[in-house]
């Protein structure tokens, strides 16, 4: 309220009055403050309110907004894993369906007619396990991995392909929470794809365009390249130094390394003109000296580790011993898209200019490998092929790899015209080293073994696995032991043995009988050369050996000599859940038992598969469920705070709105009164 202050007895009349309306002008402020205060129920409108708690305040908005956008997250989170549970859910069911009818169409009670049957169920099966996997939640494809924006598998030529990548979509779910919300396809129905592995080491030659950071050797180890001292002793001690921190090819260190020598070093040193002082030999770089009497040695400099990571230290280099020769020095370069196969230097030569077969189903294709083509072309050729498949180089950086991205077709790669390149390059699907486990679909080959007779005596007639009818009418017997199907190449030689145990001669000329892989296609080829008038043939004694190797349904070549190529046993085939679905249907068409037993047992293993899918997804549910619990208790939390630093006791701002309010009449009153006093009022 408004006073004259005491220790003023006489004031002028303007003082007075100026202190009179700061009073007036105090209380109205602070009248207005209020009434803002109480209109908007917050007691901090401003950052001027209350610097300290307007501050906090901005902190807990800011946590408040974040905490509202992972609520969102955590709800659509938790609507995709509900969905991806359901749809986990109907392909059990689904699977459970395929696997009752297997065994319900073998033994007594199951014929053609039957078996027809159901493959037309099994066919509607598959339509509805394709839609389940393409299924989506708000426009986000549920088993696309991370491609969330497209659907996880096309049908193609019979066959079913991946179209996603990457692990799951991935969104903030807080600081606890780090999984992805999506699943991949392969998590649900198994693998997506399959491959030949190649077992050759291209071991491509080191080249002046090879990039440093192709090189393995010392540089596997991710070595700096830097300053490098060279110290050259013809008698007196000259160092010099040379900068490769930014050299980019191994040429470039050859140039580089050779310039500073013949300009900064003793003349003479390095024989030839520029450019045959330092070359490149046996992947190593080598030094070419004019005459003896000089030595040259590498260190690394103070920055880098640059003689280490380029083989050059721990070796002096003089006229008859220009390179180092341990094996550690070996630059060993890797295979990559800009390597060309003229490059590649494996234990077998290579024969450029032949051309490797790609087949994928019942469709097929070929690509010529010339010296001049590169691995990155030779891919890309492979992919215009439109076969679903594709070449990667395998991760250790020696060799190729064949992939099958289509479950349901069963991939070969093959020799064309004898040429021996696919085998060269260690791409070939069915060569020597194959194992026989990876026959049929990784079943592998059943011989009979270790039968006896009724009284439990060993009876070699029981075990012997099939016989073989050559062109004149000798036969001999194949009885195969386990060391003999560990490989092709073990295969071979046990049949040929066999031949052998009976006085049959085993070559290639004339009256001789062998076995050995097609040359061209894939298959073991029988070959008789005895010139008789009926073609060979193969028949099965005891076991599944003959069926499983694929000489019952082989391709016989009448004429002398009389052939008979095994179809291929060894196909590359995707171990998905939409295959053993296929396979089961085409074994009921075909009425085929067998074939259902083995797809029947398969369906174990997609059974076990979407269960541990389904109680992966249910825990990862779970998580999110109790973090949004978690959330919603920190947000309640965040919101009192919040109240109390903001919001307005309205009880409180009552009462001191009373109290402005009068003090403000008695300052009015105080100065109307003040205003009305003349020299009168003082005398």
């Amino acid at each position: 309220m408004t006073s004259i202050p005491s220790n003023l007895h006489r004031v002028p009349n303007a003082l007075a009055s100026t202190l009179n309306l700061a009073g007036l002008t105090a209380t109205n402020s602070s009248l207005l403050n209020l009434q803002l205060q109480m209109s908007t129920m917050q007691r901090v409108n401003r950052p001027s309110d209350d610097p300290i708690a307007a501050a906090l305040i901005s902190v807990l908005d800011r946590e408040l907004e974040q905490s509202g956008q992972r609520s969102r997250n955590l709800d659509h989170a938790q609507g995709l894993m509900n969905t991806i549970d359901q749809r986990l859910s109907e392909m059990g069911e689904l699977v459970l369906e395929a696997k009752t009818i297997a065994s319900s169409q073998v033994g007594i009670g199951s014929d053609a007619g039957t078996r027809s049957q159901q493959s037309t169920v099994i066919n509607a099966l598959i339509g509805s396990l394709f839609s389940a996997v393409n299924s989506d939640y708000a426009g986000v494809s549920l088993f696309s991995g991370s491609n969330t924006s497209t659907r996880a598998m096309e049908s193609f030529f019979g066959g079913y392909r991946y179209l996603g990548s990457g692990s799951g979509l991935r969104t903030d779910l807080g600081p606890s929470i780090d999984f992805p919300i999506t699943m991949t396809a392969q998590q649900a129905v198994g693998a997506t794809s399959a491959r030949v592995r190649g077992d050759v080491d291209l071991d491509p030659s080191l080249t002046a365009g090879t990039k440093l950071s192709d090189l393995r050797g010392p540089m596997a180890d991710g070595a700096k390249l830097g300053v490098m001292n060279i110290t050259i002793d013809d008698g007196a001690t000259t160092v010099i130094q040379v900068d490769l921190s930014d050299a980019e090819t191994i040429g470039d260190v050859a140039t580089r390394v050779e310039a500073a020598i013949r300009n900064d070093g003793p003349p003479g040193v390095l024989a030839g003109g520029f450019g045959a002082g330092v070359t490149i030999t046996d992947d190593r770089l080598q030094l070419n000296f004019a005459g003896g009497g000089v030595t040259v040695e590498f260190e690394d400099g103070p920055v880098g580790q640059t003689a280490e990571a380029l083989g050059l230290s721990g070796h002096t280099y003089e006229l008859g011993a220009g390179t180092n020769l341990v094996a550690a020095a070996d630059l060993n370069p890797r295979v990559t898209d800009r390597t060309t196969f003229g490059q590649m230097d494996p234990a077998a030569a290579l024969s450029l200019g032949q051309a490797i077969t790609f087949r994928n189903g019942n469709r097929s294709g070929t690509v010529t490998v010339t010296a001049g083509m590169t691995v990155g072309e030779f891919k890309e050729e492979v992919r215009r092929l439109n076969l679903g498949i594709r070449v990667e180089i395998d991760a250790n950086g020696d060799s190729l790899n064949v992939v099958n991205e289509v479950a349901g077709l069963r991939m070969s790669v093959e020799e064309t015209g004898g040429g021996g390149i696919a085998t060269q390059l260690g791409l070939r699907s069915l060569r020597g080293t194959t194992a026989l486990s990876d026959f049929n679909d990784g079943r592998g080959v059943e011989i009979a073994h270790g039968n006896v007779d009724a009284d439990g005596n060993p009876d070699a007639s029981r075990n012997r696995d099939f016989e073989i009818v050559l062109s004149d009418g000798t036969t001999f017997a194949v009885d195969l032991e386990p060391d003999d199907i560990t490989s092709v190449d073990a295969l071979l030689a046990a049949i040929n043995a066999a031949a052998a145990a009976e006085g049959i001669p085993v070559g290639n000329g004339a009256g001789e009988f062998r076995a050995t892989l097609a040359p061209n296609g894939n298959g073991i080829r029988l070959e008789d050369r005895m010139g008789g008038p009926d073609a060979l043939q193969v028949r099965r004694l005891n076991g599944y050996a003959a069926e499983d190797l694929g000489l019952l349904d082989g391709t016989p070549t009448p004429g002398n000599p009389s052939v008979l190529t095994s179809s291929d046993r060894a196909t590359v085939r995707v171990d998905s859940l939409f295959s053993t679905l296929l396979d089961l249907r085409e074994a009921l068409e075909r009425n085929d038992e067998r074939g259902i037993v083995f797809a029947g047992e398969r369906l174990e293993a997609d059974v076990e598969r979407l269960a541990v899918a389904r109680g992966t997804m249910g825990g990862l549910t779970q998580r999110v469920e109790t973090e949004q619990y978690r959330l919603e208790d920190r947000v309640v939390l965040d919101r009192s705070i919040k109240s109390q630093l903001q919001d307005l006791d309205f009880f409180e701002a009552t009462s001191r709105f009373n109290q402005l309010e009068t003090q403000l009449q008695a300052s009015l009153a105080v100065t109307a009164r003040l205003s009305s006093l003349s020299l009168l009022n003082f005398l």
